[in-house]
This record gives C-alpha cells, structure tokens and sequence, in this order.
C-alpha cells in the first residue's frame, strides 16, 4: 500500500505514539496526535519507578536527531542510565513534543470517542466495497466536552493498554464488591503503581495493605513496602498470588537475565515472600473472592479462597488493596471497524498468532515479525505499542520501535525504508 501524501491520524503521545508521529513528519506526511490527557500521561502513573531497560532502549536515533537539532545546548541522558518515568518524560518525552516537527501536530486532552469510516459502516463488506476509498472518521472529544470530527487517510492505534486494569476477582471476573469497593471506599483500589514512600508521612506507614498479583509490578510494591516496614514497624503486609507456593516464590527468575535491576527487584520479593517473618504474609494459591467496606471505617474485608491443593478461605481486613493483576487493551474504540481481535489476548489477530507460536520466555528473547503481521483486517488501520500486545506482558518499547520503521515502509511502498538506519550515523 502506497498513499503519496496520506493524512495520518495517531492515538495517544507516548512514546510509541510520538515516535509515530516524528518518522511521519520526517516524511513530510500529514500527521495529526490526539491525546486525551497529556504527553507520557501513561508514564508518570508509575513516575517514581525506573525503567528496567537502559535509555539507549526507549528511544529512536530519529529522536536522538530531532532534539538535538531543536536545541543544541539539549542534554541527553546516558546511553546506559535506568530513569525513572518522570525522568523519562521531563528529560526527553515532552521535549521531543516541543520540537518544531511535533509541536504543531499534538492535541493534548482532546479524547478520541470513536473511530469508523466515512460512508462505510462496520456491516459493509463484499468485493465490489473498497473500504481503502472510505477515509476514517474519528469522533473527538476536547477536555470542555465540544465534540468535533476529523477525518485521516491512515490511523495509528498508540493508546497503549495502561488505563483498562484487569479485575482481582476469579476467572478474572470483578470479585464480589469490587467494583463498588473500587469507587466508594475512602481509600479507593489501587490498581496502578502507587508512590509508597519509606518513613512515617506515607499513607501506607501503619497501615495494612494488601497486594494481589504476582508479576513486576507487584514485586515493586512489595519490596517498597517491605522497606516502609522497616522505619515505621506497625506496618503490615499481606501478599495474595494465583500461582501455587513454589520452590523460589511467586516470580519466575530469568535465566542469565540481562537487566540488573529487574534481577534484583525479583530476588528480593521472592525473599521476601519465602522468609516471610513479621514483615510479610504470603498467600500463594489464593483468589479475591468478595471485597466488603467495613462500616464507619476506612477498612476493607477480604475473602480469599484457595486454588489447586490451597483450598479452604482466609478473611483479611485491610487498610489498602493494590490489585497488581496487570492490564487490557480498550478495543471499544473500533468496534465500528473490521478489525478480527485474537480471543486470547485482544491483541491484533496476525501479530497475536505470531506471539503465541513464538512463547518467547522473556520480553527480551523475541524479535520482530515480518511487517505484514502488522497489518490488520481493515485496511490502514494499525495498532502498535503495548496495545498490539494485547494482554501478552512481554512488549518491549524497543520492539515498537522497529514496529514504526515496519509500517511506515509499508505506508511508503518502499520496502527498504528505514530512517532510524540513515541516521544512526552521528545521532548518538
């Protein structure tokens, strides 16, 4: 496929959807990025969290270019240096957003309702409908609530997959009372990465917080409570896991894994959940069945059953819940376009079919597919970033990267097109 000018519409300025929008605009294409907050808005939810991956990982030669010809006195952070997210934002997502390229093309705190075609409903199919003829229509939304319509050739899906949680409950149903635990309790749910501090000013100091979940995020939160614990010894904690005990605890340790910080965050919550001791209580083999909010109190009570040879339930009162039990893409925003959805991960059919032969054992073991997996059912219409992964946990921002590079060489018709190659020379 090969649009000589194509008006690009992109969802979402991370990362993803900047680095979209920067190749396009190096193209000289139309490009137009709508955000429904504000830049990296994603990003800064876990901004006090570093990056396992080094910087040189999380951003293009393009990008490396295009700031350093805005502003020469622009310093970028070390190849090598694990930022935090805000680091990453502050240091070099809003500044590539400031750039004469991009600045004029982002739309912050302007929602994207709904996209569809313009005269072509999602029930038009056959031979004789070409949908490529029908321009997409995007239904807009601005922090006022005016509404608005913008039409473009092309449509990136950048959104990412970090505003839809998946629920606590079994099955991955909401547990009983959850969602009105989530919305009416003085200390509402936290399903996102909070800022947990180490001494007696945190909200969470002699306090008991519950967390559920058995992946990186809940490690985060643990080994910061665990730390917390220490100054302030009234505080408690309690660790709640699907998975059975197992010999080395509830995170799987990567073999020769390369990413220092993400070996050590894993060896010191599985510790921690093995040893136990005054500072944690560990539940492996349990599910959230019922979440009640305990009457003239800021407290939560908690059913957990048990799964597999852990049977029988436990009741636990809280303070705080951190349900860690990852996240889902929101594909309600095409359901008025032919796009066929993998029924395991939600992900894009081609690529998730890719993924799940793959079973690669780590976000790092993978590699990228041929550009057609890309592609989806409806024409120009692509989804990239964590979004194209779905529920799979394994997207790598550099991963996306080469996604970029795939898709614009698809758009162009130009197979060998690869500007992050013609400019790597001197970028960094």
């Amino acid at each position: 496929m090969s649009l000589d000018s194509p008006a690009i519409a992109i969802l979402g300025a991370g990362p993803i959807g900047l680095e979209s929008a920067l190749y396009g605009r190096f193209l000289g294409y139309d490009v137009q990025v709508y955000e429904q907050a504000e830049v990296g808005h994603h990003i800064l939810q876990w901004g006090h969290v570093n990056w396992f991956t080094p910087f040189h990982m999380n951003h293009s030669p393009l990008a490396h270019a295009a700031l350093s010809a805005q502003d020469a006195d622009w310093e970028s952070p070390h190849k090598d240096a694990k930022l935090t997210g805000r680091e990453y934002v502050e240091q070099f997502l809003r500044p590539l957003a400031h750039t004469d390229l991009l600045a004029e093309s982002i739309h912050q705190k302007t929602e994207v309702i709904s996209i569809g075609r313009s005269s072509l409903s999602k029930g038009d199919f056959g031979s004789d409908l070409d949908r490529n003829n029908s321009p997409f229509r995007l239904l807009l939304c601005d922090q006022c609530g005016h509404e608005s319509v913008a039409e473009a050739d092309i449509v990136i899906d950048a959104t990412g997959v970090f505003g839809q949680h998946r629920f606590l409950g079994r099955g991955g149903l909401p547990a009983l009372g959850e969602q009105q635990a989530a919305k009416e309790a003085a200390n509402p749910i936290h399903y996102q990465l909070p800022f947990i501090g180490t001494d007696s000013s945190s909200k969470f100091a002699g306090h008991h917080t519950l967390v559920v979940g058995s992946g990186y995020s809940a490690a985060t939160s643990i080994v910061a409570l665990a730390q917390l614990a220490e100054a302030v010894p009234d505080t408690r904690i309690t660790w709640a896991v699907r998975t059975p005990r197992g010999e080395n605890g509830p995170l799987k340790c990567i073999s020769d894994d390369p990413l220092r910080h993400r070996v050590a965050l894993t060896k010191a919550a599985n510790q921690l959940a093995m040893q136990g001791g005054n500072k944690i209580c560990y539940l492996p083999g349990k599910t959230i069945e019922s979440i009640c909010i305990e009457d003239a109190s800021d407290s939560f009570n908690v059913t957990l059953g048990g799964l597999g040879p852990q049977q029988g339930s436990v009741d636990v009162s809280c303070n705080f819940i951190l349900g860690h039990t990852g996240f889902r893409p929101d594909c309600n925003l095409f359901e008025e376009l032919q796009v066929q959805l993998c029924y395991v991960t939600e992900g894009p059919v081609r690529l998730a079919a890719h993924l799940l032969q793959e079973k690669a054992g780590d976000c790092m073991n993978q590699n990228m597919p041929m550009a057609d997996i890309l592609t989806t059912s409806e024409p120009n219409f692509y989804i990239l970033g964590n979004k194209s992964y779905g529920r799979n946990p394994h997207f790598l921002l550099s991963i996306g990267l080469e996604q970029i590079q795939a898709i614009y060489a698809l758009i162009s018709g130009d197979d060998s097109l690869n500007l992050y190659k013609t400019i790597q020379v001197g970028a960094e």
